[in-house]
């Protein structure tokens, strides 16, 4: 829970524990692996707080399955990952399957895959 302290108090990591308690079995390494993951795109310290007070289950997210999330939006040109994350972190929870899913379905409808991203980018709940 140390690298969590460098974002949060300890009444939040509580909070945070309440919320996912499984959270406290997880390696202290894999947390610091999530961290620098979403650092890595380009997640402030700000926006990391939100996702994780949001979205406390991102942090025992495989690492693997978050990593080809991440390249599966980029497939799709999205590149702006820390905007679509601070406005719905929950996405994080998705798979890439799940992105793939939403472009088909998107597709069908008559939409390019431009238009399906800029959907996306401007409401990321749509996923749902």
């Amino acid at each position: 829970m140390d690298t969590l302290r460098q974002l949060f108090s300890e009444k939040e990591i509580e909070l945070i524990l309440e919320e996912c308690p499984y959270l406290k079995k997880h390696s202290p390494e894999d947390i610091k692996k999530v961290l620098n993951i979403l650092s890595d795109q380009k997640c402030s310290h700000l926006t990391i707080r939100n996702i994780i007070g949001r979205n406390p289950e991102v942090l025992v997210k495989d690492i693997d399955e978050l990593k080809d999330l991440i390249y599966k939006f980029k497939e799709y040109n999205i590149i702006k990952l820390n905007k679509i994350f601070d406005k719905y972190p929950d996405i994080l929870n998705k798979c890439a399957y799940h992105i793939d899913t939403y472009f088909f379905i998107k597709q069908k409808e008559g939409l390019s895959i431009e238009e399906a991203s800029k959907l996306l980018v401007d409401d990321p709940s749509i996923i749902d």
